[in-house]
């Protein structure tokens, strides 16, 4: 039989009916097949393409690789006017010599978001089974000719059954074997309804409620049942109920208590201030009455919080007790509680007192110098004998509890004018903690400055910072009210501001009508009398002598450095500082920030 030999015209025939694209190219890259469905994918006019230079059609066919390499490459993936190419490249042999080379192209568009479609479903269907088995209830879910379809391991655990005895099998089957005393999904299937049932399984009470699933026609495709062991819910109710009237109202009182305590961190470098926190850890682990002693808003709270966290009690209560704050004619029913029918207004059934609340944890007795001589001798009582008797009753209830007292006030000088027990005093002092006022911890200023910028920042959804102006001056400042000052000064500043940055202009109106003066000019001068002439070192201080200048390019580096971190870049940091990107980029230069 003769061969038969094909002319072009049959050749580009059979070429443009092929459905994927061809392109071929000859060794100088110029176009010498180019068949219809290329045309499409490339959308070029199909004769003006030949004998045109390939990259003017197609600039990232990669076939003057393949000519060059001799390789060819399979598979890969064309971007080709948003659509989803994959092209096979070969190059094309004459006699050992690469003569051009031809390139597939294959249009699966269609067929990737299909795929995408698919995988779509099966990650929610992998989502749907993590769902389903990560739940404690037994789940069952039946079809409308009554086979059960899927049981989770939670109700194949429940009902004492294996996946094979169970899956696949229909409620009638089930029933005759012994599975089922009565079908929830049976009855669902009946009323077409939601259905409750309790029933007794293997020795377990069971609620059962089953659920239909109608599909978009309206019929009853699936039924879902959600099956719950109850057993012990008789039992656990039984005794909840025996406890509750009197947890309840002791919960929610200690609840109370404790949502007042706000344990913070202690923030400081100063040596003094860090010895005092060293002390607080080591009397921390034994039981013995500490007794702190400072003025008004150096944190004495804190430090009772530290003593009470950094013991072996510190996962029971730690219960405050403001001794001046609580109403005198109130005050010992507060400390020690009553028994009902104690005093006119008392509740039926009593009450307990904090020291009651504070069992097994730590009582911190704040503000002690405020008590009145006529509780002192209690007080004293529950301290020596480590018991205490409610208003009302007579049998002693027995303490334990830690106990912790502060005061601002000068306890030895109220025993002298007899407003303060000397007994009750050395109970208290076992073990004093003198905390130094903030003149004398001038090192703390900025820990604290920035810890409450950052707490107002949070509080707020603020942005803002305090110059090195402002600073300067609060390190020159006395600070007569310590860190609680400090504390309130930094937020009034923060939220009567309308700049991010705090600058000079922002204070006229916070300190007292000479403090500003005083702090700006004089303040250096009053703060010498501190620590026998000296002043306590802190940033800005260089041999012994107070720089201001240098802690003020510390604190502009700081805040430089700060500024660029939160913005990501120089234009956004210096629109934060308020200053030109230029000055900013200089800036950083000289202070040798990192970028």
């Amino acid at each position: 039989m003769a061969g038969v030999e094909l002319g072009t015209r049959e050749w580009h025939e059979i070429l443009d009916a092929a459905h994927n694209g061809i392109l071929a190219v000859n060794r100088e890259s110029r176009v010498i097949v180019f068949n219809r469905a290329a045309a499409e994918l490339v959308g070029c006019v199909q004769t003006e393409a030949f004998g045109r230079r390939l990259e003017e059609i197609i600039p990232n066919t990669r076939l003057a690789e393949v000519m060059e390499s001799g390789k060819p490459e399979y598979g890969q993936p064309l971007p080709l006017r948003e659509r989803v190419i994959v092209t096979n490249r070969s190059p094309i042999w004459r006699a050992h010599k690469i003569i051009g080379a031809v390139a597939v192209f294959q249009d699966i568009t269609d067929i990737e978001a299909l795929s995408q479609e698919l995988e779509t479903v099966r990650r929610a269907h992998a989502d749907l089974d993590a769902v389903i088995e990560s739940v404690d209830d037994g789940i069952v879910v039946a079809n409308a000719h009554g086979y059960i379809v899927r049981a989770n391991q939670a109700y194949l655990r429940i009902a004492g059954i294996a996946r094979d005895e169970f899956v696949g099998k229909h409620f009638s089957e089930l029933f005759k074997q012994g599975y089922l005393n009565r079908s929830v999904s049976q009855m669902v299937l009946e009323r077409r309804a939601r259905v409750n049932v309790v029933d007794v399984r293997n020795g377990k009470e069971l609620l059962m409620t089953g659920t239909p699933v109608f599909d978009e026609k309206g019929e009853l495709s699936r039924v879902v049942t959600a099956v719950r062991d109850i057993s012990e819910l008789s039992e656990l109710k039984a005794r909840l109920a025996e406890s509750e009237e009197k947890s309840e109202r002791y919960y929610n009182e200690l609840e109370h208590l404790r949502s007042r305590q706000s344990f913070r961190q202690i923030l400081t470098k100063n040596q003094e201030m860090l010895a005092k926190v060293e002390m607080a850890f080591h009397v921390a682990k034994v039981d013995s009455t500490v007794l702190i002693l400072g003025e008004s808003g150096v944190g004495k709270e804190l430090v009772a919080g530290l003593i009470h966290r950094a013991g072996s009690r510190s996962k029971n209560p730690f219960i405050t007790i403001n001794c001046g704050a609580i109403p005198l004619n109130l005050l010992e029913s507060e400390l020690f509680g009553y028994e009902k029918g104690a005093f006119t207004g008392a509740q039926k059934e009593g009450k307990p007192g904090l020291f009651e609340l504070a069992q097994g944890g730590t009582l911190f007795l704040d503000e002690v110098g405020e008590l009145p001589l006529e509780l002192q001798v209690k007080v004293l009582r529950a301290l020596q004998d480590r018991e205490i008797t409610r208003l009302g009753g007579s049998k002693p209830i027995r303490l334990d509890v830690r106990f912790v007292a502060a005061t601002n006030r000068d306890l030895e000088e109220m025993v002298r004018e007899k407003t303060f027990r000397e007994d009750l005093f050395y109970r208290l002092n076992v073990v004093p903690i003198l905390i130094p006022p903030l003149r004398r911890r001038k090192e703390d200023i900025p820990l604290l400055v920035n810890e409450f910028l950052r707490r107002f920042n949070t509080r707020y959804g603020l942005q803002k910072w305090i110059t090195p102006e402002v600073m300067g001056v609060f390190m020159l400042y006395d600070w007569p009210g310590n860190i609680r000052e400090l504390e309130n000064t930094v937020e009034r500043l923060m939220v009567t501001g309308r700049e991010d940055a705090i600058g000079r202009e922002s204070m006229e109106d916070v300190f007292s009508p000479g403090g500003l003066k005083m702090a700006e000019a004089g303040g250096l001068s009053s703060f010498q009398k501190v620590g026998h002439g000296e002043l306590p070192e802190f940033p800005g201080q260089s041999g012994g002598t107070f720089s201001l200048p240098q802690y003020l390019k510390e604190e502009e580096r700081r805040l430089i450095s700060e500024a660029y971190a939160v913005a990501g870049s120089t234009r956004k940091a210096a629109a934060l500082l308020k200053i030109s990107q230029s000055s900013l980029v200089k800036k950083m230069q000289k202070y040798r920030v990192r970028v």
